[in-house]
């Protein structure tokens, strides 16, 4: 189906979603709805949230709800509100902004996502890799730039390889090596950024990229409507999740950015269009985890065998199944080309097929609850018309077919698979495992925003794009510098105490979280590929008293546990101590290595 005819039947088809005639909640059109599908949508997630409180199981999530996400949620609501009850005519004044040249706008805005996500490291995050998955792809981007595609293990500190490494390492101890267990796509792009010094530009580029992708994208769907990429891209552009996330190392950026490619490039159609996007979605598989990417694809491809595209989908199909295969066996390959032979345990189709079982093993209806407050997180970090449009829009863009079913396909499909296997984010700004399909998101808001006002007066629609344009600036202009502001809040205690640990002067540093939790998920058990890191940090709950007790005669031994936690700032949550541990603490104290790292009075 072209997206010309794709387009005609969309405007055309029936039903009541077409258009949304006079006031509802005493809100003018389009607002009234808008904010009924919220209200709705918000009844929904606070039953899971309820159901995750009623669980009593701690998470991030649980924390960021009601810290960070409940009162922008409020927020939210109140601008909706407030565009339903403004002044028509001062909101038709700000219409003409959708209706000026596209391209000036969309570079702008997306200066505007670059500008802000090469600011923010420092600004934001204070010059610190907060999260253990930043922290995985900047240690093998070193190690790629090094040259290498392992980090070689010194003699001396290979018995306390698995206290020091980090969570996402692969069981390589007989090889003395360190190697990592994501795919190497988004390191390698961050291992050649930092050979010319540009490696903070990387995440902000990739962001910048899919503001003008997704316009793109929008062209290519809509080429009779223009207005309507706009209208994807400044919902996209003004997303704070967009804007923060482009700050991190994460691999979110890089999936968002080569999705909209591939889309891009496979709407151009044509030998040239279907080659780079076979050669984009190869390196997409290999971004950092292999499942992200063909859940957005695989909606596309499925609707070419619909459409009877016999040979094309052959194409694609063949094509997805060398890039999974390849990519199940990179660690292996790696491993070869280090001169290492290959380990059957750690690496190859066997090891992955174990982690995915594991993964099942997590499968639990108690996932319901993290995952409706990983769901209530991302609504809030996006534009507050986002999730609304695209939720009430979401299946008459299934009923279209086309294009417009596989965005949506390729949403729902992650949604699904993510509850199952992985409910919970633990740490990140908004819902990352939605990051890669926020152009897909926007794209259906936007769809979803010309049926709601396709059938209103003239000088009403003026009045709705005017709230539109005001939504996108509240958006960009006051909900992301306050949830920037909430990120450097939670984040800030944690880069005090790793500064605290940089500078203890201890040789190694025992971080023990046998007591309290939320401080650790391997923010502090940090090491350099190349272990040129002073002091060296080792989670003490993996240790053996032989182990402890040779590093108290040898080295200046130090504690982080939940009281240096707590002196930071840092909240933590009490829990039953570990009977091991704790009695490990009480030998080291006989030994005289048990000073924690404290707050040092002025």
């Amino acid at each position: 189906m072209s997206a010309e005819t794709e387009n005609r039947q969309s405007r055309d088809a029936p039903g009541p979603d077409r258009a949304v005639r006079g006031y509802r909640l005493g809100l003018a059109a389009p607002f009234g709805e808008l904010l009924w599908v919220t209200l709705k949508m918000w009844v929904v997630l606070a039953v899971g949230v309820a159901y995750a409180i009623r669980l009593r199981v701690f998470t991030t999530e649980t924390y960021f709800f009601w810290r960070q996400d409940l009162p922008v949620a409020i927020l939210g609501l109140v601008l909706i509100a407030a565009l339903g009850l403004a002044p028509s005519k001062a909101m038709a004044r700000l219409a003409p902004a959708l209706e000026a040249r596209a391209a000036p706008w969309v570079a702008g805005l997306a200066l505007v996502v670059l500008v802000a996500g090469a600011i923010g490291p420092q600004l934001v995050f204070g010059g610190y890799t907060f999260s253990l998955d930043e922290w995985m792809a900047n240690s093998d981007a070193k190690i790629f730039a090094s040259g290498r595609l392992v980090a070689p293990l010194a003699p001396e500190w290979r018995p306390y390889q698995a206290a020091m490494a980090p969570i996402f390492t692969l069981p390589l101890a007989d090889h003395g090596v360190w190697a990592s267990a994501y795919l190497p796509v988004n390191a390698a792009m961050r291992a050649l950024a930092s050979r010319a010094g540009v490696e903070v530009l990387v995440n902000p580029l990739l962001s910048a990229f899919g503001v003008i992708a997704t316009w793109g994208v929008g062209r290519r769907l809509w080429p009779s409507e223009p207005r309507l990429a706009i209208i994807a891209a400044a919902l996209l552009g003004g997303s704070s999740q967009l804007i923060v996330m482009s700050m991190t190392a994460y691999a979110m950026p890089a999936h968002l950015a080569l999705n909209m490619a591939w889309l891009w490039l496979f709407l151009r159609g044509g030998r040239l269009g279907h080659a780079g996007a076979i050669c984009v979605g190869f390196f997409a598989c290999g971004i950092h985890q292999l499942a992200f990417h063909p859940m957005f694809v695989a909606p596309f491809i499925l609707q070419l065998w619909l459409d009877r595209r016999w040979a094309l989908a052959s194409l694609y199909t063949l094509a997805y199944a060398a890039m999974g295969l390849f990519w199940v066996e990179w660690w292996s390959i790696s491993l070869a080309l280090a001169g290492l032979a290959p380990a059957a345990h750690a690496t190859g189709g066997g090891w992955f097929v174990q982690r995915v079982e594991d993964v099942f093993g997590t499968i639990s209806v108690a996932n319901i609850g993290p995952m409706a407050e990983c769901l209530a997180r991302f609504v809030t970090w996006q534009n507050p018309l986002v999730a609304p449009l695209a939720l009430a829009f979401a299946l008459a863009a299934e009923r279209a077919k086309g294009h417009m079913r596989s965005l949506v396909l390729g949403v729902f499909l992650t949604l699904v698979v993510m509850l199952f296997l992985m409910p919970t984010q633990t740490h990140g700004w908004g819902y990352r495992y939605l990051h890669g399909l926020l152009g897909s998101i926007a794209l259906i808001a936007a769809w979803g925003w010309r049926r709601m006002t396709a059938a209103l007066a003239p000088e009403r629609q003026a009045a709705a794009a005017g709230g539109l344009v005001a939504a996108c600036a509240a958006s960009l202009l006051v909900l992301t510098p306050l949830r920037a502001w909430q990120t450097w809040a939670y984040v800030h205690p944690y880069a005090l105490a790793s500064a605290a640990i940089a500078h203890s002067g201890a040789d190694v540093v025992l971080v023990d979280d046998s007591q309290a939790v939320s401080f650790n998920f391997g923010t502090e058990v940090r090491n350099d590929p190349f272990l040129t890191n002073v002091p060296k940090t080792m989670a003490l709950a993996v240790m053996g008293e032989g182990q402890v007790r040779r590093l108290c005669e040898t080295r200046r031994v130090m504690v982080f546990d939940g009281r240096s936690a707590k002196d930071f700032g840092v909240d933590v949550v009490a829990r039953r101590p570990d009977p091991r541990v704790q009695a490990l603490r009480e030998e080291m104290a006989g030994w005289g290595c048990d000073r924690v790292i404290r707050v040092q009075p002025d």
